[in-house]
């Protein structure tokens, strides 16, 4: 081989080499360049720890509308009144009535029947040692024949309770209540509906002083506003009042006093037309322990009878024909049956009795006003 063959691939040689070197060095550099990556891999992995953490919020947020229902508490019923005087007209009037006399047109029948919905829901939390229900309630009363008498109420409340005592208040809205017609003397001349509607503030404070013992504290404070009609009765009434009561072994006695005060002087044209006036109401209750439906079944149906009366005597504050020296006394009883068919399910039979007794200077007046009123109803309830 001559010098310059050698020559030859001796240059070949250090080339390739010069090419080996230069590749190795790229895989240096390569691999230099790809540990930092691979520790900011390492880095995302960590993320892993989090897991657990994000997948526990992420539960928390599907289970939260179920807690929080676990802690709604209410009941939906469904009943039915019916009510032989729904219009609470006097003989007088029921008579007039029968002989189609033209002032009561406006009455389709002097009884009725109304159906009744009611939805109440309320939800109950802690704090600290307080325990808070705030609650709404709906009813939907509807009269089958006179549908003017339909009715949509609704209340707001809020109960604080603590260990042998508890405080609700609430707010009241009757936006339509129909009395009935009346003749507009001072306005129109014609019958106009006598409808008005009412607000009320309510607060009744509830304490157990003895273990069977408890007691009640009540006020409570009312708006009326009458039709255009009728403005003139605008009123507000304030009322107090309280009562307690005691659990024997088998029954337990209630008995209250409630003083009101009723106030429009402030709407009125003529100072002798005011239809203020003062009340005093007495009221007691009887309520039977619960008895079982079938003494076979010592975790089944129960029922509970009670019994309620009323009396109320009103002083009226004008000093004209109609209102001077005029005392309304009103009677009230009131019976009914409680079935607990089950833990959820209840069924209330009631009869109530009303009657209105008038001691007036004029027979106008007592002709008129005097009326009486039998109810009965019905009403299933479910509780949740």
């Amino acid at each position: 081989m001559s010098v310059s063959e050698r020559d030859k691939i001796t240059k070949d040689t250090e080339g390739l080499n010069a090419l080996l070197d230069e590749d190795l060095k790229k895989d240096q550099e390569l691999r230099e360049e790809a540990e930092p990556k691979n520790k900011r891999r390492m880095i995302r992995c960590s993320g892993r720890h989090f897991r657990p953490i994000i997948l526990s919020l992420f539960a928390l947020l599907l289970l939260l509308p179920q807690l929080m229902l676990a802690q709604i508490e209410g009941s939906v019923s469904l009943g039915t009144r019916y009510s032989d005087n729904v219009f609470q007209l006097s003989d007088y009037d029921l008579q007039r009535f029968d002989e189609a006399h033209p002032d009561f047109a406006f009455v389709e029948t002097s009884d009725d029947l109304s159906l009744l919905a009611n939805v109440d829901l309320g939800y109950k939390f802690r704090y600290k040692w307080w325990n808070f229900t705030p609650s709404v309630s709906a009813t939907i009363s509807q009269n089958v024949k006179n549908q003017d008498k339909s009715r949509r109420d609704a209340l707001v409340r809020m109960r604080v309770d603590r260990y042998y005592w508890n405080f609700t208040a609430l707010y009241g809205y009757y936006p339509y209540t129909y009395v009935r017609e009346y003749r507009d003397t001072d306005g129109t001349g014609y019958m106009e509906q006598y409808t008005y509607a009412r607000d009320l503030y309510r607060g009744d404070l509830n304490l157990r002083p003895f273990t069977n013992t408890s007691m009640r504290l009540h006020g409570s404070y009312e708006v009326y506003r009458y039709n255009e009609f009728f403005t003139e009765f605008d009123s507000e009434a304030t009322t107090w009042g309280a009562s307690i009561r005691h659990n024997f072994p088998y029954f337990g006695i209630e008995a209250g006093y409630y003083y009101k005060v009723l106030d429009n002087s402030g709407n009125i044209v003529d100072p002798l037309e005011d239809a203020s006036y003062e009340s005093n109401e007495y009221n007691g209750v009887l309520v039977m322990k619960k008895m079982l439906l079938d003494n076979d079944k010592p975790k089944g149906a129960t029922w509970q009878p009670s019994l309620e009366i009323g009396y109320e005597q009103r002083y009226f504050q004008g000093t004209d024909d109609w209102y001077g020296g005029r005392e309304d006394t009103i009677y009230n009883l009131r019976g009914t049956l409680s079935f607990d068919l089950s833990k959820a399910l209840n069924l209330k039979l009631d009869y109530t009795h009303i009657y209105r007794n008038i001691d007036s200077p004029s027979a106008s007046v007592r002709r008129l006003k005097e009326y009486g009123e039998n109810r009965l109803g019905a009403a299933l309830s479910y509780k949740f």
